[in-house]
């Protein structure tokens, strides 16, 4: 460990090339066997730690910058060691009552050690889990007439679309279902929750890295996607039958035979106008989950959705 007089010469010569000594950075550093140096947090007023903060509130942010914040080894651990995840870890923050931890990630990534007051600032759950980091977004945007991104289908692909489903548990449980099920992408309709938001992260347990998610600015730039993608087949989940002759049980759909989409509405008013009209008029098929005669009015959106979609999974499994 450095001698505060050393430490002390550093920051005044941060201070004096005007850097980073206004952060309250103190610039100690470890020299863990010939590994890297780590800077140490000290304060709750570091440029770091207010950037973090506004990651944590601020979707405006989280936009601008293209960074989220993960939370706790689990989740961060398993984005390292997936190769397709790996490379969105941008910045880790380590309290410094976890060494172990701070000495696995220095020979790959920009690991800083933190003190506790600091750290907890940095967190957005009750317990604080000793580890934080900022995560890049892979998100896409697809403004009116753009040019839809590519994307990876095949003769059985499924897309999900989230109709202003505004819950982050909601949002967070369907992407993880959506990995389970290898979903080949998901589309975000205006009034859904921002799925970079912390908690929903936290609620996919990270599983937002790992589908393809598309933001879209109205059900039909939806539309236009999909088809750009090929998809053939729109349904759009009911929640209940309702007496509509259009809608067909969730497990009487042929899944298999060409790509196809889900779309599910939001929590407590189901789907939009729009996409009622279209299913009204035909343009779309709709289905529903059959249930017990007076037993629930209606399913969660997030159980719903994944019902079907663990239907989805099934009969590929079972047509080899």
């Amino acid at each position: 460990l450095f001698s505060d007089r050393a430490a002390f010469a550093i920051i005044r010569q941060q201070h004096n090339n005007g850097a980073s000594a206004r952060e309250k950075i103190r610039s100690r550093r470890w020299a863990h066997q010939g590994r890297r140096h780590v800077d140490l947090i000290t304060s709750t007023q570091s440029n770091t730690v207010k950037r973090i903060q506004s990651l944590l509130t601020k979707r405006k942010k989280r936009t601008e910058l293209g960074s989220t914040v993960v939370e706790g080894p689990k989740m961060l651990f398993d984005l390292l060691e997936n190769q397709k995840t790996r490379h969105l870890v941008r910045q880790v923050l380590v309290s410094v009552d976890k060494p172990e931890w701070r000495d696995e990630l220095l020979p790959t990534k920009n690991c800083m050690s933190v003190k506790v007051p600091p750290l907890e600032v940095c967190s957005d759950t009750v317990t604080p889990q000793g580890i934080v980091a900022t995560v890049r977004i892979p998100q896409k945007e697809v403004e009116g007439g753009g040019k839809p991104p590519v994307a990876q289908s095949n003769r059985n692909s499924l897309y999900l679309v989230l109709d202003g489903v505004s819950d982050p548990g909601n949002v967070g449980t369907l992407l993880r279902s959506c990995v389970a099920v290898n979903v080949a992408g998901v589309l975000l309709m205006p009034g859904c929750c921002d799925p970079w938001n912390p908690k929903t992260v936290r609620s996919a347990m990270g599983c937002c890295f790992r589908v393809p998610i598309v933001s879209v600015p109205s059900l039909q730039e939806a539309l236009r996607v999909l088809e750009a993608w090929q998809v053939s087949d729109v349904f759009a989940a009911t929640m209940q039958k309702n007496g509509d002759t259009h809608s067909l049980p969730y497990d009487s759909v042929d899944w298999t035979r060409r790509p196809s989409a889900l779309v599910v509405g939001n929590e407590s008013s189901g789907l939009s106008q729009e996409v009622r009209s279209m299913v009204t008029s035909g343009d779309l098929s709709a289905l529903y989950v059959p249930m017990e005669p007076d037993s629930v009015e209606s399913l969660n959106a997030a159980v719903c959705g994944s019902v079907i979609l663990f239907e989805y999974h099934r009969q590929c499994r079972t047509s080899g």
